[in-house]
């Protein structure tokens, strides 16, 4: 093996070990073969490239010689004949050579799956079939009973695609962004995944244009929503990605409550990576396709956020007033105000807003009242209304806004809640805010920060400098 192959392999161990890391923090569960499978699917995502056997390697955490070294112990545990496995055969294998029927088997057997999802065979297996197959195994008697249920009368329809099968996908749509409120990224990035391949499925069929526009619009507010978690697990590329998805399916469909909602996602990435500029942009397009209600009032704030970053003060605080008159007009919207959930842009996540915004504008008492009244919002608010995420994040500016103020009590006091989320709830955009405060603040709250954010949270940190008052509203995280 040459030395820049074993430098390459290098760093893609420490790329997946990353995942691996997140995705064992935010389960909080030993790595089990479920798990493990899981953080190989999140490694394919991330790298598409990737073949899915390196994948699986690169999920346990293995370099190709322990691999090869579990492989002969798995073999003298199952007194199996060893095999002359080499690291060159290893390696033909995961760059898209096949293994022998024996080989085949044994892998199988090493990484306890099947060919197909070692990428050595193909699954033809009709989703119907699949479905069914799920159900069989549930183990949840109402769940199963149910999807029985829904499998046999969409099947019983004359059409390919009926009413109640794409009734239940829209209510499946639904019930996941609103989850996301309260529910934590991974494991619903999961459910996702599998719902959008539904929607796909669905749309080999042949349906008529009215269903088609549907599941066009449905598939992009999932792209969304995996934006929106590849977001909070400090995933920015994906993020980028998925959002420009999001925004093709909106066009697609028709549907510009959708367009506007993705391009904002994308100003809400590119803020995070300081392409001040691009996030202005962003917001401005997305603005001409939704510029009323609580869709067009997050547009108006990302925009005034991306302004005060820019040191256009003038253009911020008129974005500010714009969002105000734009929550008070316009109608009904289908996905702010039906889907809602991680879509809404309710008053608390404005307040919010606004407080970033504030902060970054320099007018730090005025960030103090916000980030107050949207903690203040957040906490009356019904459970399926109360961002965790948002919740936090006003809390952890409002740390930074009191620490401005020379009031270390009220830092103090703002930060004690974020100090005891578990670690599945620490996303990445709170740990970056709360390290980037850490040169401001007492050295004993410095040592709780420093703690939070070594559990549970991507390591991108890295990324944000030091701070140091009294230029810390210009440099702080969006």
């Amino acid at each position: 093996m040459t030395h820049s192959a074993r430098g390459a392999d290098r760093s893609a161990i420490q790329f997946a070990g990353a995942i691996r890391d997140r995705t064992l923090a935010a389960l909080g569960e030993a790595p089990s073969t479920a798990v493990i499978h899981q953080i190989a699917e999140e490694i394919l995502l991330s790298s598409p490239a990737t073949s899915r056997l390196k994948c699986m390697r690169l999920a346990n955490g293995w370099t190709v010689e322990e691999s090869i070294e579990h492989f002969h112990a798995m073999c003298d545990r199952s007194g199996i004949r060893r095999r002359g496995l080499s690291e060159r055969s290893w390696r033909e294998w995961e760059a898209g050579a096949r293994p022998d029927r024996e080989y085949t088997d044994l892998l199988c057997r090493l990484f306890e799956t099947g060919p197909v999802q070692l990428g050595f065979a193909r699954d033809y297996t009709p989703e119907e079939a699949r479905r069914a197959t799920a159900a069989a195994g549930g183990g949840d008697p109402i769940a199963d009973a149910a999807q029985e249920a829904s499998v046999h009368a969409e099947e019983a329809e004359t059409s390919e695609l009926g009413t109640g099968a794409l009734e239940r996908i829209r209510t499946q749509v639904v019930w996941v962004g609103r989850r996301y409120v309260w529910e934590t990224p991974l494991p619903l990035f999961v459910e996702m995944r599998a719902l959008q391949e539904q929607t796909r499925k669905a749309l080999e069929r042949r349906i008529h244009p009215a269903q088609a526009g549907e599941l066009y619009f449905l598939t992009g507010a999932l792209c969304g929503l995996m934006a929106n978690a590849s977001m909070d697990m400090g995933r920015r590329v994906p993020a980028d990605t998925l959002a420009r998805a999001a925004w093709t399916y909106g066009r697609i469909s028709g549907h510009p409550s959708l367009m506007g909602w993705a391009r904002g996602m994308q100003a809400s990435v590119a803020l995070w990576d300081r392409r001040y500029e691009d996030a202005a942009r962003y917001a401005g397009d997305a603005l001409t396709h939704l510029s009323t209600g609580s869709g067009g009032a997050r547009l108006h704030m990302l925009r005034a956020r991306a302004c005060a970053m820019l040191g256009r003060s003038a253009e911020a605080r008129d974005e500010l007033a714009r969002a105000e008159h734009a929550r008070g007009t316009g109608g009904h919207d289908e996905l702010h105000d039906e889907i809602g959930g991680e879509f809404a842009f309710r008053p608390a996540k404005q307040h919010y807003y606004a407080a970033v915004t504030h902060l970054h504008l320099g007018q730090t008492p005025r960030a103090i009242e916000e980030a107050r009244r949207a903690i203040e919002l957040y906490a009356g608010d019904e459970r399926e209304n109360r961002s965790y995420g948002c919740e936090a994040m006003a809390r952890a500016h409002l740390a930074i806004a009191c620490v401005l103020q020379d009031d270390q009590a009220g830092a103090e006091e703002a930060v004690a809640p974020l100090l005891q989320l578990p670690p599945e709830r620490r996303i990445d955009s709170l740990g970056a805010t709360l390290s980037a405060s850490r040169a401001l603040v007492s050295e004993s709250m410095a040592r709780q920060i420093e703690g939070f954010c070594s559990v549970g949270l991507s390591q991108s940190r890295d990324l944000l400098p030091t701070l140091e008052a009294p230029g810390v509203a210009r440099v702080l995280p969006s």
